[in-house]
């Protein structure tokens, strides 16, 4: 008790001296207030050839602190006065505030256009625009989602090359500048005024519920010359590569909402979007058709969505046949930012989100078991997907949840990923990629949950056993006996067409694979080849990596491990570049699998003294046995009961008793509440007498007064 009472009034003390130190500070401040006064409001300077002495007016003493006090007041009265802020906006009003910045920007457009003259507040419109509708690098799709620009950075090299061909086209596009100003406004005018004249309209059957018609042209549907019906990219490309000839015009501010994927594509090629200013046509839009604008915009924001997924399919394609012709990746350098528009569009729609993976996911299901029915070992069956259909499933997983124990889309996703890495035949080198980038995107989906997927390590098995130079020296080779221990599927193992796969020359390993290159690839190089084995070993490793807490470990990882034991010696004579990771694997895979058979233990009975068989048969009382009562053979049984029929028994007597007591006090009240009315009734009556009383008196007194003033008034 002593050090609870110490330390209060320690605690008393040091915050005495706080207060004492503050009003210190507060009478230092109040004596240095005429020193910061004399900062504040300091006079004029004097003019040259003229002194302060003669500029002061002659004053007296007794109006000198007069004067003082006027001058202070004076100066008090002509100070600024502290503003109100504006309030904060909602994200409603912010959004319609950028809303209208971009209309008036593009009205200011359009009148510079005319060559009219803009007002002051739309030049600022059109200055500032675009400001509140950049994002930071943090928040664009390349950080976000972790995708890089595109599929794969450039190359430094790469960039200095274009950033010559851009200085030494300057001066020429300059010159067409000017040649092509008057055209190019002309056709702008033009544009402008048939976008403000139609405006595309969700069709009536469109709801917010999800229930949009679906896209006439989707990437997707299958056509009778092209199986993902993604529609000749020859002319395209030329008709793409002429039109980056041309000077680009100015971008418009506003933008139209596209209903279909014709309609988006027609719109681009109509202002000559460039790839890196798609993002910021597509932000345009979805700031102009904001939900909060106008009640139809969330059905045109879904049916934006489904034109979103077609073009993110449509400019994989393009990049897919662009890299098979020997061309650039340009086409894949915008999926990042599509990527980001379309995860934010499906968190706000969930439901028409879904419905239009899972239509895609049934295509792709379709297109494989078409390709399944016309032969899976025949090379136009397309049975691996393509570079469309894993951007497709790549964005369902950032999109939507992997872990859960079920899903709309993930699930169907996860069975379709499956399927194509259990029924797909591998032939060529692209087939493999694809097979690789499935296991990496099964990885990447079950990294919380960790489900297990032995397709997926079927497959990868399969894959090693095709690259790795193991030469059979029986019948039946080393790999696929391995196989046969285990249960593994092997039907591409030592087969004639996967022959070619097999490494048999020295290549050095790419430390990252280009994706696009290798699903455009025709002939199986030595270079790729080691790369797709470095890739293998990585997914080997990081599947053990998902694994390392299954009880199933060992059998999973040991027919890896066997493998790669076996093919390490044949790599360090036939490429030794890339037998360092296969041994250096091997051996982390085995320390791996010995760990985890070194912690098992064997299953044992359990260890506890012996306990005799119950019995069934029943115990007599011949002593106190009555047939005529069930009585209750358990003495404590019945001794319990006694004592709960007392205690009811009890609490009912109790119950009663509470009833007449509460009975007697009710009738107390009452009577006396009935006493307190007589008496008060009464005291009320004999004060109302009084009062009638008195008042008769007044009455006759003033009867008596009216007599005697009449009698009076007679004589």
């Amino acid at each position: 008790m002593k050090d609870i009472i110490a330390k209060s009034k320690l605690a008393k003390y040091e915050r005495q001296k706080a207060r004492d130190a503050d009003e210190e500070m507060r009478m230092e401040l109040d004596d240095e207030l005429g020193d910061i006064r004399s900062l504040l409001y300091t006079k004029p300077p004097a003019p040259e050839g003229e002194s302060p002495e003669e500029q002061k007016p002659a004053q007296t003493s007794a109006d000198a602190p007069d004067d003082q006090y006027d001058a202070f007041v004076r100066e008090l009265a002509y100070e600024r006065r502290a503003k109100p802020q504006d309030r904060l906006r909602s994200a409603e009003e912010l959004i319609e505030q950028q809303a209208e910045r971009l209309r008036a920007a593009e009205a200011a457009r359009l009148k510079r256009m005319r060559g009219e003259p803009a007002g002051e507040e739309e030049a600022e419109a059109a200055a500032g625009a675009d400001e509140a509708l950049e994002e930071p690098e943090e928040a664009t799709g390349r950080s976000r989602f972790g995708l890089g620009h595109g599929l794969e950075e450039r190359d430094a090299a790469q960039e200095d090359e274009e950033d010559e061909e851009m200085s030494e086209g300057e001066g020429e596009e300059e010159g067409e500048e000017s040649e092509g100003e008057d055209e190019e406004g002309e056709d702008e005018e033009e544009e402008s005024d048939a976008e403000d004249a139609v405006v595309p309209e969700v069709p009536d059957s469109a709801s917010p519920s999800g229930s949009v018609s679906p896209a006439p042209a989707s990437p997707l549907a299958p056509d009778a010359d092209d199986e993902l019906g993604l529609g000749d990219y020859d002319t395209q490309d030329t008709a793409t590569h002429a039109r980056s000839q041309q000077p680009p015009p100015t971008l418009p501010f506003t933008f139209p909402c596209p209903r279909t994927h014709d309609e988006l594509l027609e719109l681009l090629e109509q202002h000559r979007v460039q790839p890196s200013q798609l993002n910021l046509v597509i932000t345009r839009i979805r700031t102009l058709y904001a939900p909060n604008l106008d009640e139809k915009n969330p059905a045109r924001l879904q049916a934006f969505l489904g034109v979103l997924l077609d073009h993110l399919l449509y400019r994989a394609a393009q990049g897919s046949r662009a890299l098979a012709r020997g061309g650039t990746q340009g086409h894949l350098e915008v999926l990042s930012d599509l990527v980001l528009h379309i995860h934010e569009l499906a968190k706000a729609y969930p439901q028409r989100g879904a419905e239009m993976c899972v239509s895609k996911l049934a295509l792709m299901q379709r297109n494989l078991a078409r390709g399944l029915s016309r032969g899976a070992l025949q090379p136009t069956s397309l049975t691996w997907p393509g570079l469309p259909e894993l951007c497709l499933l790549r964005v369902c997983g950032l999109v939507w949840p992997t872990s859960d124990r079920w899903h709309p889309v993930a699930a169907p996703m996860s069975l379709l990923v499956a399927q194509y890495l259990a029924h797909s035949r591998i032939r060529s080198i692209r087939d493999v990629a694809s097979a690789l980038y499935l296991c990496s995107l099964v990885t990447s989906h079950q990294a919380h949950s960790r489900r297990l997927v032995p397709e997926a390590l079927n497959a990868l098995y399969t894959v090693l056993a095709i690259l790795l130079p193991v030469r059979a020296t029986e019948p039946r080779s080393v790999a696929q006996r391995i196989a046969d221990e285990f249960g593994i599927p092997t039907p591409d193992v030592d087969v004639e067409h996967t022959a070619a796969l097999r490494l048999g020359e020295n290549a050095a390993p790419q430390s990252k694979a280009n994706l696009g290159a290798l699903l455009a690839a025709r002939a199986p190089e030595a270079e790729a080849k080691a790369t797709l084995l470095h890739v293998a070993l990585e997914l080997v490793c990081s599947f053990a990596r998902l694994y390392a807490g299954s009880p199933a470990f060992v059998e999973l990882f040991t027919p890896f491990t066997f493998l790669l034991e076996v093919g390490a010696a044949p790599m360090q004579r036939t490429a030794p570049d890339a037998a360092p990771g296969v041994a250096e694997t091997a051996a982390t895979l085995r320390s791996e699998v010995e760990r985890a058979a070194s912690t098992r233990r064997a299953l044992r009975l359990q260890s506890h003294r012996a306990v005799s068989i119950g019995t069934y048969a029943p115990r007599f009382d011949q002593q106190s046995f009555d047939p005529r009562r069930a009585a209750d053979p358990d003495a404590e049984r019945v001794q319990a009961a006694k004592l709960r029929a007392q205690l009811k028994k009890e609490r009912k007597g109790a119950v009663r008793e509470l009833r007449k007591d509460n009975q007697f006090i009710a009738q107390e009240r009452e009577r006396q509440r009935a006493e307190e009315d007589t008496a008060y009734n009464k005291k009320i009556d004999k004060i109302v007498g009084s009062l009638q009383t008195e008042r008769s008196e007044e009455k006759q007194l003033d009867k008596a007064k009216a007599k005697i003033r009449k009698q009076a008034g007679r004589k």
